[in-house]
C-alpha cells in the first residue's frame, strides 16, 4: 500500500468468520439475507457480494435501485430485494434487472402488476408489514386483506413477507409485541391460501436478542461487519472489523508558539511543536466533528488530532515521536502494534453512529481487499476496482 495516501482494508477472511458466527445462532433451516445496502456499508457491495455468494449466503438486500443494478452490472446472480420502497416509474428497469421489490401498499402492487405485463418480466415481491417502526408497510391491522387481494393479480409473485424492529436492541417488550403482530398476519394469511418462501424480520439485533424472530431467514447487515448495534451486544457475538481506515502522512512541519493552524483559528500552538499533516479529511469520510477531539494511531500510539478537519487533510499533533517521516501510515480507525481505535470510538467522539462511521468513507478512498493476510490483486491497490 506505499502508493496510497489513503485506503482502507477490507478482511475479507474475517468477513467469512463473521458469516460462521452468525450461522452459528441459526438452525439449519434458516437462510440468510445479508444487508449491502450503501455499498455494503462503505465495504464496496459488488466485492462483498461475491465473497457472500462463496460463503453460500441466500439473498442480498439493498435500498435502491441503482444499488441493485451495480451489482447485476458487476456480475451478481444472488437474488436481491429492495429493501426500500422505489418510485412506480422505477419499476419496468427494476424487473429488468431480475430485482425484488417491497410492497407497502396495494396501491403499488397494483403498479407493479401493470409495469409486469408491459414489459413481460414477471415482478417478485415482498410485502413488508408495519408492525411499529412507523415508516413503511401495510398496518398489521387488515394487512392480510390486502395481502390476499394482492396475491390474485397477474404477474405479481408475492415471495416473501417482512417486518422491521426500530428497538430490537433495547425495548423487548415492544419487540416481542411485534413478533406476535407479525405472526398473526402470517398465520392469516397461510389460513387464506396465501403462503410464502421467505418470512424474515431479524436484523442484527434481533438475530441475537430473539430467536423467536428468525422464521426461516434473517437480515444480519452490522454484524456481518464485525461490530454491534448497541455496546450492550458487543460481547454477545464474536465477530471481527472487517475494515481498517488508514493514511499517510504527507507533511511534517515544525510550528512556533501561537501558530494558528486550520480554518477558524480553532487551535493555537500553545508551544513550539511539531505538527503533522495526514492525506484524510471530511472528504474522504472523516467527520467534521473531529475537529480538535478524537485521536489518530502512529507507531501504535495515539496522537490528539488539533484544529478543524477540512476537506482532504487533517492535521495531529506529532510531539513526542521521535523523527516522524513523511511517509509513515497513520492509522484512523484499526489496528496498530498493540493499540486499536474502533469505529464505536470515532462514533463517541463525534456523536454519530458507527453504522455512519463505516457508511460515510467516501469513493475517493481506495478499496483494498486481503485475503489470507494478502492484498487480493494489485488492481486494487492502483485504485482499480475488480467490479467495476
Amino acid at each position: 500500500m506505499d502508493r496510497l495516501p489513503s485506503w482502507v482494508e477490507i478482511d475479507l477472511d474475517a468477513f467469512e468468520w463473521n458469516i460462521g458466527r452468525i450461522r452459528s445462532l441459526l438452525p439449519g433451516r434458516v437462510r440468510i439475507l445479508l444487508v449491502v445496502k450503501a455499498d455494503a456499508y462503505g465495504h464496496g457491495a459488488v466485492r462483498i457480494a461475491r465473497q457472500a455468494a462463496e460463503c453460500g449466503i441466500d439473498m442480498l438486500g439493498v435500498a435502491t435501485l441503482d444499488e441493485g443494478k451495480e451489482l447485476r452490472e458487476g456480475g451478481i446472480a444472488l437474488p436481491v430485494l429492495i429493501l426500500s420502497p422505489v418510485l412506480p416509474e422505477e419499476l419496468e428497469e427494476v424487473l429488468a434487472y431480475d430485482l425484488a421489490v417491497s410492497i407497502s401498499s396495494y396501491e403499488f402492487a397494483v403498479s407493479a402488476s401493470r409495469a409486469s405485463r408491459r414489459c413481460g418480466y414477471p415482478c417478485t415481491a415482498h410485502v413488508e408489514v408495519d408492525t411499529g417502526m412507523g415508516r413503511a408497510g401495510l398496518s398489521a391491522e387488515g394487512a392480510a386483506d390486502s395481502i390476499v387481494g394482492m396475491a390474485s393479480l397477474e404477474g405479481i409473485r408475492l415471495s416473501g413477507i417482512f417486518t422491521h424492529f426500530p428497538a430490537s436492541d433495547s425495548d423487548s417488550d415492544f419487540t416481542a409485541e411485534q413478533i406476535r403482530a407479525f405472526t398473526a398476519v402470517v398465520d392469516e394469511c397461510a389460513a387464506r391460501g396465501v403462503a410464502f418462501e421467505y418470512v424474515h424480520t431479524a436484523n442484527s439485533a434481533a438475530l441475537i436478542n430473539f430467536p423467536g424472530s428468525h422464521f426461516n431467514m434473517v437480515r444480519p447487515g452490522l454484524i456481518a461487519y464485525g461490530h454491534s448495534p448497541s455496546l450492550a451486544l458487543s460481547e454477545r457475538l464474536d465477530v471481527i472489523p472487517v475494515m481498517s481506515f488508514k493514511a499517510r502522512l504527507l507533511l511534517v512541519r515544525r510550528l512556533r508558539a501561537g501558530t494558528s493552524i486550520s480554518y477558524g483559528r480553532t487551535f493555537i500552538a500553545p508551544r513550539d511543536m511539531t505538527v503533522g499533516v495526514i492525506a484524510a479529511g471530511y472528504g474522504h469520510g472523516m467527520s467534521h466533528r473531529m475537529s480538535n477531539r478524537g485521536a489518530v494511531l502512529l507507531r501504535g500510539r495515539r496522537t490528539p488530532i488539533i484544529g478543524r478537519v477540512t476537506m482532504d487533510m487533517t492535521m495531529v499533533d506529532l510531539d513526542g515521536f521521535p523523527d516522524p517521516a513523511v511517509g509513515e501510515e497513520v492509522v484512523i480507525f484499526g489496528s496498530q502494534r498493540d493499540e486499536r481505535i474502533d469505529v464505536d470510538d470515532v462514533a463517541a467522539w463525534d456523536g454519530s453512529l458507527n453504522y455512519e462511521v463505516l457508511c460515510r468513507i467516501s469513493k475517493r478512498v481506495v478499496r483494498v481487499y486481503m485475503k489470507r493476510g494478502r492484498v487480493e490483486s494489485r488492481k486494487s491497490l492502483l485504485g482499480v476496482h475488480e467490479e467495476q
